[in-house]
């Protein structure tokens, strides 16, 4: 979103819908630019709150199998080592 100031104290906003990309310029009063800003607010809230209520969900699921998976010996260190990416290297030969 893009605003600009007019000389007749209207704002010129510039929006895009980020689902279609469609774009869209308006010219809102001050007033109706404080009323987008309010929204746009407490959209972005609700959006915070919706992802950390995910990540959090996310967290639980994965202590609800992780915790057993320990307690059974199932799981160790090494499963959670640095996996090695390619082939290891061919021993050397003595010259």
């Amino acid at each position: 979103m893009r605003c600009e100031v007019q000389e007749t104290d209207d704002v010129v906003v510039d929006l895009r819908c980020s689902d279609c990309m469609t774009r869209l310029r308006v010219a809102l009063s001050r007033e109706d630019m404080a009323e987008l800003d309010r929204c746009q607010a407490a959209w972005r809230e609700e959006i915070v709150a919706a992802y950390e209520r995910s990540v959090s969900e996310s967290m639980e699921a994965l202590a609800a199998i992780l915790v057993p998976a320990l307690a059974l010996d199932l799981v160790g260190a090494d499963d959670f080592a640095p996996r090695w990416r390619g082939r290891p290297a061919a021993p050397r030969r003595a010259a």
